[in-house]
C-alpha cells in the first residue's frame, strides 16, 4: 500500500490543474516542481488524469489533494486511493477538441467563446479524453468536458500514445451545443397563470390597456382593413409598486400570446454589438411565436435620452430599439410583425428618449398611479382572497382609508405582515390547530403601524404622538386646523357640492412657545395622513440651483404620497421678502422663494396636499407667499387665556405627583403672561425644587410651585404683543 496515496480536497481554483503532494513524497519519488503526474484510480486503472507536481508541507505523507474537478474527471471520492506515475513519454498533439457544456449555457454562444477556451486550453500542459475543467466566463465558473481527436505520431516511442495529448494554436475547438439548448438569461418566458381578476383597483388602467393590447394581437386585420397600422406600443408609468408588472403579465396571459419578459438592465453586454443582437433575437422570436407580447420592465435603464447616455452604448440600443419597434421587416414577415405588442414600464418616464415615446412606437402612455380608497379596498379584498382572515366589509373599509399614499405592493406587505403576526400570536398561545390562523383586525393594525408608503420610506420620520387633547386650550386655532385638513379627507362630498376646495396652506404666527410646532405634530397624528416636515434653512445649499431641487423634491414625494401635510417650521428663513439680501442681484432665497410659490400654486396642481407653516417672524414673509391660493388661512397662536393655562397646568399635572394643596386656578392666575412652553417649564423647576429639598420626596408641593413662578422670567413681552397686533391691523387679519 505504500504506492497508494488516499484523495482530499483542494478547494481553490489555482490547484485546478495541479496535484498537492507532500514535500517528503517528492524527495522520495524524484518528482520536482512543476512535473507531470499521472494519477490513476486504484479501482479503474483505465482512467487517468495528468496534473503537475505542486509540494505542500502540511500533507500527510501518504495522502494527495486533488481539485473537484481532477476528482470529476477519474470518478473520485474523498478517501479514494490513487497511484501517482511521473510523466516522462511523448505527447499527441490534437487536432481537434469537442467542447461540451455541463449545462445547458447561459451566456453568449459565439466566436468570442471559442478564441476563449482555445487560450485555456492552450494554458494547460496536457489533457486526457473526458477531462472536466473549469473556467470564469461572464464572471461566474463554467464547467466544460473535453473530448479528443489526434495526429498520428511519427515515432511509436510514446508510452501513452492513446489517453495524453497537447493542444496547440493549430488545435480547433468545436463547440458541442445544440441551438434549442442556449439559454437566453435576459428574457423569461412564463407560463403562470394570471388573471385580471387577481388584480385590484387597477379596472380602469386595465381596459385602456386591453383595448391597445388586445385587439392588436388577436384581431389586427381591423386595423388593416381601414388602412391603419395597428398600434405598436403602450408604456405604463407610475411610482414604484403600483401593479405595472403585474398588468403587463396579466395582458400577456389573458390575450393567449406568447410573452417575453425583459428587465432592461440584464441584457447589457460590455461586448461591442451583443446587445443590439440580443434585442434582435427578441424581437425576431416574437416574429416566430406570433402573437407576442415583448415586456421591458424598467426600460428607463435600457433606454435613457441619448443627449445625456453616458457612453455610446445606450445610444445604440436606442436606435437599434427603434428601428425594431418601426417594424423594419421584410414584406413576408409583416403581417407577423403586426401581432406584436411591446409593453414597457417605468418610473422615471421623463428619462427616456423622446423618439421612443411618439406614436408609432408607444401609442398610448398609460399612467399607474397612487390608488384612493376605492381602490386600496378593493386591491385588500384581492390579496385577502387567499388569506384566511376575519375581517368584515367594515373593517376593511377603515383600513382602506387609514392607509393614505399606500400601493399594492404596500398593502401586500401589509397583509403579509399581518399573516406573520398571526402566526406569531397563535404560537404564543400554544394554538396547534391551522384552521385557527386567521387574520383578524388586530393584527392588521399592528402590521400597517409598521409598514410605510413606499415614497415615504426615504423621509420616513418617526413623529411623536401628540393628540388635541395634549394641547392645552386654544380651541378656536385647533377648530381651524380640523376644519382645513381634517374635514376634506373625511367628508369630501361635501366640498364637492358647493363647489369649493379645500384650503392649500395654514400659517401659525404668534410669540415662541405658544404650541405651534405641538399643533402640527398633532394634526399629523389626528388627521392620519402623511407627514413630511421641513426645517426651513436645511433646503438651503452652497450649489446652485440644488436649493430649488430640494423644494420640488419636497413637493413630489408629498404629491406621491397624498394625502400629506407638509410642514414648514421657521418658515421666515425660506420665504424671505424678496430683494431684502441687497445684493442687486437675484439671491438663493429668492429663487427658492419662486419656486416655492410655483409648487404651491403653479401649472401643476397640489392635489391633497396640505402646506402648514410656522413663524414668529411673519413680518419678514414675502407678501406673494400670505395670498389667498397659496396660504389661505393665517392664524394667530398668541398667549394662552386663563382657560387654556388652566388646561395646561392639568395636562402637566396627569403626569407628575402633586400634593392636594396645589391650586391649578391659583397656578392659572398667577402664571398670567406665561407661554405655553413657560408653563411646562414651570411644572418642571418645581419638581426640581422638590428634589432639592428632598430627593426622596413622594410629591411636589405649593410651596415648589410658589418658588418656580417667583423666580420665573417671563419672555414675552407687551413690545412683543404690540408687535403683532400691528402686524395683524397691517395685514387686515382678523383676530381669532
Amino acid at each position: 500500500m505504500n504506492d497508494l496515496y488516499q484523495v482530499q480536497v483542494a478547494k481553490s481554483l489555482a490547484y485546478s490543474n495541479r496535484v498537492l503532494i507532500s514535500l517528503e513524497t517528492m524527495q522520495e519519488r524524484q518528482i520536482y516542481t512543476g512535473d507531470l503526474v499521472i494519477i490513476r484510480p486504484e479501482k479503474d486503472t483505465n482512467r487517468i488524469i495528468v496534473n503537475s507536481a505542486w509540494p505542500s508541507l502540511s500533507l500527510e505523507k501518504q495522502v494527495v489533494q486533488l481539485h473537484a474537478t481532477a476528482r470529476l474527471t477519474c470518478q473520485l471520492g474523498l478517501g479514494d486511493f490513487v497511484t501517482l506515475e511521473k510523466f516522462s513519454g511523448s505527447q499527441l498533439t490534437a487536432s481537434m477538441i469537442t467542447v461540451k457544456p455541463s449545462v445547458s449555457p447561459d451566456y453568449p454562444v459565439n466566436n468570442s467563446l471559442n478564441n476563449f477556451l482555445c487560450q485555456t486550453l492552450v494554458g494547460l500542459a496536457y489533457i486526457v479524453p473526458g477531462q472536466i475543467i473549469d473556467v470564469s466566463y461572464y464572471g461566474r465558473l463554467r464547467r466544460f468536458t473535453l473530448h479528443t481527436t489526434h495526429e498520428v505520431p511519427q515515432k511509436d516511442d510514446n508510452p501513452h500514445p492513446s489517453i495524453v495529448y497537447q493542444v496547440t494554436q493549430n488545435t480547433k475547438i468545436k463547440l458541442d451545443i445544440l441551438p434549442n439548448t442556449i439559454a437566453k438569461p435576459s428574457v423569461t418566458t412564463t407560463n403562470k397563470k394570471l388573471s385580471y381578476d387577481q388584480i385590484g383597483g387597477l379596472s380602469e388602467e386595465i381596459n385602456t390597456v386591453r383595448e391597445m393590447v388586445e385587439t392588436t394581437l388577436l384581431k389586427p386585420e381591423v386595423f388593416i382593413e381601414y388602412g391603419l397600422k395597428p398600434p405598436r406600443g403602450v408604456l405604463l408609468y407610475g411610482p414604484p409598486g403600483t401593479g405595472k408588472t403585474l398588468i403587463a403579465r396579466a395582458v400577456a396571459h389573458e390575450a393567449g400570446a406568447h410573452s417575453i419578459i425583459i428587465n432592461g438592465p440584464e441584457i447589457i453586454s460590455k461586448y461591442y454589438g451583443e446587445t443590439e443582437q440580443k434585442l434582435r433575437n427578441i424581437f425576431e422570436e416574437a416574429n416566430q411565436c406570433a402573437p407576442a407580447v415583448i415586456f421591458i420592465d424598467e426600460i428607463d435603464a435600457l433606454c435613457p435620452k441619448r443627449d445625456e447616455a453616458p457612453s455610446e452604448l445606450e445610444k445604440r440600443v436606442v436606435t437599434t430599439l427603434l428601428t425594431l419597434m418601426d417594424g423594419a421587416v421584410s414584406s413576408d414577415k409583416e403581417t407577423q410583425s403586426n401581432r406584436i405588442v411591446v409593453l414597457g414600464a417605468t418610473n422615471r418616464p421623463n428619462a427616456l428618449d423622446d423618439a421612443l415615446r411618439r406614436p408609432g412606437r408607444f401609442d398610448r402612455e398609460v399612467e399607474i398611479g397612487i390608488p384612493n380608497s376605492d381602490a386600496r379596498l378593493s386591491i385588500l379584498l384581492a390579496i385577502l382572497n387567499s388569506i384566511p382572515n376575519s375581517l368584515s366589509n367594515k373593517e376593511l373599509e377603515t383600513i382602506a382609508n387609514q392607509s393614505h399614499g399606500y400601493v399594492g405592493a404596500d398593502l401586500a406587505a401589509v397583509c403579509r405582515e399581518a399573516g406573520l403576526k398571526c402566526i406569531k400570536r397563535c404560537i404564543h398561545l400554544g394554538i396547534q390547530d391551522s384552521s385557527k390562523l386567521v387574520v383578524n383586525m388586530d393584527d392588521m393594525k399592528e402590521a400597517i403601524s409598521e409598514i410605510r408608503p413606499s415614497a415615504m420610506r426615504e423621509i420616513l420620520l418617526e413623529v411623536p404622538k401628540v393628540y388635541w387633547n395634549d394641547v392645552g386650550g386654544q380651541d378656536n386655532i385647533k377648530q381651524r386646523l380640523k376644519e382645513s385638513v381634517e374635514w376634506p379627507l373625511q367628508h369630501p362630498e361635501a366640498f364637492s357640492r358647493l363647489g369649493i376646495r379645500p384650503p392649500k396652506g395654514i400659517l401659525l404666527y404668534g410669540p415662541p412657545g405658544c404650541s405651534k410646532t405641538l399643533m402640527a405634530k398633532a394634526l399629523a397624528t389626528e388627521a392620519g395622513s402623511n407627514f413630511i416636515a421641513v426645517k426651513g434653512p436645511e433646503l438651503f445649499s452652497k450649489w446652485v440651483g440644488e436649493s430649488e431641487k430640494a423644494v420640488r423634491e419636497v413637493f413630489r414625494k408629498a404629491r406621491a404620497a397624498s394625502p400629506s401635510i407638509v410642514f414648514f417650521d421657521e418658515i421666515d428663513a425660506l420665504a424671505v421678502k424678496r430683494g431684502s439680501s441687497g445684493d442687486g442681484g437675484t439671491s438663493v432665497a429668492d429663487r427658492v422663494l419662486s419656486q416655492l410659490l410655483n409648487e404651491l400654486d403653479g401649472i401643476e396642481p397640489l392635489v391633497n396636499v396640505t402646506v402648514v407653516a410656522a413663524t414668529n417672524r411673519p413680518d419678514i414673509i414675502d407678501d406673494a407667499l400670505l395670498r389667498p391660493g397659496r396660504i389661505d388661512r393665517i392664524l394667530y397662536v398668541g398667549p394662552p387665556d386663563l382657560a387654556s393655562r388652566r388646561e395646561i397646568f392639568k395636562i402637566q399635572m396627569r403626569k407628575m405627583t402633586c400634593d392636594q394643596d396645589v391650586d391649578l386656578e391659583e397656578l392659572a392666575i398667577m402664571s398670567d403672561g406665561c407661554s405655553g412652553a413657560e408653563a411646562v417649564a414651570i411644572c418642571q423647576d418645581a419638581a426640581l425644587y422638590a428634589m432639592e429639598e428632598d430627593m426622596q420626596i413622594d410629591s411636589i408641593k405649593r410651596r415648589h410651585f410658589i418658588k418656580a413662578l417667583s423666580s420665573f422670567t417671563r419672555r414675552i413681552t407687551e413690545e412683543m404683543i404690540q408687535f403683532y397686533a400691528d402686524f395683524q391691523a397691517k395685514s387686515g387679519l382678523q383676530s381669532i
